[in-house]
């Protein structure tokens, strides 16, 4: 009869440990699956942001590019319902005698999605772009406006360009982890220099 009471405590005791370890083991398993999801989310917005200025590298218009993208959507990428895509030219001033000689502006740009978010490119003031085809900046050589204030010395030499394509898409969260207090963005973001 000791030996049942025994065997009968252990098993109690199994039970009890196993239901204070299993909330862990169920947190570990949803954050992995959570973050491996995320990751392959990144990829794809990353691949895009990658093809997009290889797109406008190649002497496409900015909406012709824009439009290849759009078709180039696949999930979590929406650029009609969750997602933001950004082309930025930038150009080298090298016309002597001009206000931005030897200043990276803010050539071209294009803009197209519904997702609420920004360039990070900053610019010296408000600039404003043309219509299509090419989106261009009025008078880049002279509008001081357009010069771009965050980009790392000499990344672009005179009278040479650099095609930037920047995706914010929103990352729809599988698991309620939020819940324990663990936050996984809600918002991807790429960019890529061509």
């Amino acid at each position: 009869m000791r030996n049942r009471n025994r065997f009968g405590n252990a098993r109690g005791q199994t039970l009890i440990e196993f239901a204070l370890v299993l909330p862990l083991l169920l947190v570990l398993a949803l954050g992995v699956i959570e973050f491996g999801y995320m990751l392959l989310d990144q990829h794809v917005v990353t691949k895009l942001t990658r093809e997009g200025s290889n797109l406008i590298s190649r002497n496409t218009t900015l909406g012709d590019a824009a439009t290849v993208m759009r078709n180039m959507g696949t999930r979590p990428v929406n650029f009609d319902t969750n997602s933001k895509l950004i082309f930025s030219v930038i150009r080298n001033v090298s016309t002597v005698g001009a206000a931005n000689y030897n200043m990276p502006v803010l050539y071209e740009r294009y803009e197209y999605g519904p997702l609420a978010r920004s360039s990070t490119l900053t610019t010296a003031g408000t600039p404003t772009f043309g219509s299509a085809p090419e989106y261009q900046a009025p008078n880049s050589d002279n509008n001081t406006a357009l010069q771009v204030t965050n980009l790392p010395p000499n990344i672009v030499g005179l009278g040479g360009m650099l095609y930037v394509t920047e995706i914010y898409t929103q990352h729809p969260v599988l698991t309620p982890l939020d819940r324990f207090g663990i936050t996984v963005p809600s918002v991807l973001y790429s960019v890529a220099y061509f």
